[in-house]
């Protein structure tokens, strides 16, 4: 019998042992760019379109400039100017909302969310065709008694998430 649980809790410890490695190379996993044609080496990132009246004419400076540091900085595709590239991502903002999300006691406004909503292009230069054609969206909270500075880190929040959504859309092909 001893032997028996021995067996067994050696079984159970390698087990253990096999799904904690397994769990470790998962969280090494990053895109290599296999995803994407062998002929696409560059893309055009221009500067995005804002069409949603929000009236911060800088979101879209800001979205497009974290794409291009993002594509940079990974590496696949080196970012040119869209007369010159492979292919080429067409963002446009769509919508920004900035709403109430939370109240206390007393129907006082705790917490606000920033949502931005655009619809991006991706396109095959060489090949001559869109690769796809989709809508994303993020969002980020804030405390409403951080006013205008929370307003806009949660903006910057939620267009770090947006921009790798795209990235990885553009990797993935998705």
């Amino acid at each position: 019998m001893k032997e028996s649980n021995m067996s067994y809790s050696l079984r159970l410890l390698l087990l253990l042992c096999a799904l904690g490695v397994n769990l470790f190379f998962v969280g090494c996993y990053s895109f290599s760019g296999a995803s994407i044609p062998a002929h696409l080496k560059t893309i055009g990132i221009p500067l995005a379109t804002d069409n949603s009246g929000f009236g911060r004419s800088e979101i879209r400076q800001l979205l497009t400039d974290q794409l291009q540091q993002k594509f940079t900085r990974e590496g696949s595709l080196q970012v040119r100017d869209r007369a010159v590239s492979d292919a080429v991502l067409d963002v446009t903002i769509t919508r920004v909302t900035d709403d109430p999300i939370s109240v206390k006691a007393g129907d006082e406004l705790t917490n606000k969310r920033v949502t931005i909503i655009v619809d991006a292009i991706y396109q095959d230069k060489k090949m001559q065709k869109i690769v796809w054609q989709r809508s994303f969206s993020q969002y980020s909270d804030y405390p409403v008694d951080q006013s205008l500075e929370g307003f806009n880190k949660a903006t910057l929040s939620a267009l770090d998430k947006l921009t790798e959504d795209l990235m990885l859309g553009v990797l993935s092909n998705w």
